[in-house]
């Protein structure tokens, strides 16, 4: 299963989005604080001939014109299932050749824009990947080309942002973070397996419970939660996985930057982040260090960073597969106290058109609405494990599965990532500080604040 994790880091968020360009090379950031807008592409001199209807039943464009295209997602399942639909695709337009690839280690695409060699299509995720590389140029904006505005229109408003005025993004996918709990860990610990924590409170004595079950014969001792305090060093994305209990903390009345991405707001009092180290430090008592102790090893009470994307980790297991529903359970993120509203991230993939030449870029779009129809759009979803973005995809009887209905209904409370690089650089520096104040213990709450904020002034300077 830690395999499967280590995979997950390359793939999960392709965000440089938290900072490194990285694995999830758009995690949660990527704009780079300036007012200035980066320069638009040419537009194209032809539009693309797909139609503008996105439904279902919409017949594929077939005079989108000739040539190949290249599209860059990241290793494993998404290469079949991109070749799939490209293939598919392909059948309905003889003259074009689309080409699926595997992207650069760490989603780093700068070293292929400087050489002319970039993909056409990049699959990158939510967060500062975008925004980075919409302020260097590089990408084409797609507000004014035909059909988008129908095409964003079908899909979830939250989801859709412009960034220095332009859409530079097509969501593709949704991913939340959730809590999952082993319901048979619970009924071990005496505690009501059909009554999840819902507070705080409730989430630590639930913990300490748990922590005092004695260590089964053929395994190590059962903790009460853990969480992912290797992915600390992994980059920024990885705030996108804490921010619900901060988000939880301060009822979304704060992200870490203001909305100009220009400085910090996490050390204002309102936001509360001295709550979120306090109750990230009382947690970690009852949690091991890292994540090579995890969830499915059945060892673990809860994991409050639990994505919808992860369901297939079910299936390995120890011993045999687990079901949600029956072996495990379902909940948000716990809130401060009763009554509090639950909120949880936005995680998810994003389609981008890097600039080209325009008959490529024409090209390009047109195979974008093919991807975004309903039915390609449900089978991306099925196959790579993620929750619709397009509004009639909710109502879809796979996604009224009872196992699945907690993370869509989650949905009306997810909170879009900042995607600027001033973001990623600022929750670097929070993680840093967390990893001195909560696994190791060296800051109190207040001291922690006042660190991050002073290193991610820092780091704001610099850029």
């Amino acid at each position: 299963m830690y395999s499967a994790i280590q995979t997950l880091r390359r793939t999960i968020f392709s965000l440089t989005a938290f900072g490194l360009m990285i694995v999830l090379v758009t995690a949660c950031s990527g704009r780079s604080g300036s007012s200035t807008p980066p320069p638009q592409a040419a537009a194209p001199t032809k539009p693309p001939g797909a139609t503008t209807s996105q439904a279902a039943t919409a017949p594929p464009a077939a005079n989108a014109g000739a040539g190949t295209i290249r599209i860059a997602v990241v290793r494993g399942a998404m290469i079949d299932t991109m070749r799939k639909l490209a293939t598919q695709y392909m059948q309905s337009h003889p003259n074009v050749k689309v080409n699926v690839e595997e992207e650069p280690e760490g989603g780093a695409f700068e070293a292929l824009i400087a050489a002319g060699n970039q993909p056409d299509l990049i699959v990158t995720s939510f967060g500062s990947q975008i925004g980075h590389l919409a302020a260097g140029g590089a990408i084409l904006p797609l507000e004014d080309l035909p059909g988008a505005a129908d095409l964003f229109a079908r899909l979830d408003k939250p989801t859709v942002e412009q960034l220095y005025g332009h859409n530079y993004y097509v969501p593709v996918g949704a991913d939340v973070t959730m809590m999952i709990y082993n319901k048979e860990i619970f009924t071990q610990a005496g505690l009501d397996p059909n009554k999840p924590p819902v507070t705080w409170d409730e989430f630590l004595a639930a913990a300490a419970k748990i922590d005092q079950l004695p260590a089964p014969a053929s395994g190590d001792k059962i903790r009460g939660t853990v969480f992912w305090n290797e992915a600390l060093t992994y980059g920024g994305w990885y705030w996108n996985v804490l921010q619900p209990i901060y988000l939880n903390g301060n009822q979304n009345q704060c992200l870490l930057l203001n909305r100009l991405g220009t400085d910090i707001v996490f050390d204002k009092p309102e936001c509360n982040l001295a709550a979120f180290f306090d109750f990230a430090q009382k947690a970690q008592k009852f949690a091991p260090p890292t994540m090579e102790k995890n969830f499915f090893g059945r060892g673990i009470g809860m994991w409050l960073q639990y994505g919808y994307s992860w369901e297939p980790n079910l299936k390995t297991a120890a011993n045999k597969p687990m079901v949600i529903g029956q072996d495990v359970g379902v909940a948000p993120v716990p809130v401060p106290k009763q009554g509090d509203t639950a909120y949880t991230t936005y995680g998810g993939r994003a389609y981008m058109i890097l600039k080209t030449t325009p008959e490529r870029q024409n090209l390009t779009w047109d195979f974008v609405q093919f991807l975004m129809q309903d039915a390609n759009n449900l089978v991306f979803l099925k196959e790579l494990g993620y929750l619709p973005v397009v509004t009639s995809l909710k109502n879809d009887p796979y996604f009224q599965d009872p196992a699945r209905q907690p993370f869509v209904a989650a949905l009306a409370h997810a909170v879009l990532p900042q995607q600027f690089d001033a973001a990623d650089k600022a929750a670097v520096q929070v993680q840093a500080v967390y990893q001195a104040a909560v696994v190791q213990g060296q800051l109190t709450p207040a001291q922690a604040v006042e660190q991050a904020a002073q290193k991610a002034r820092a780091a704001l300077k610099t850029q």
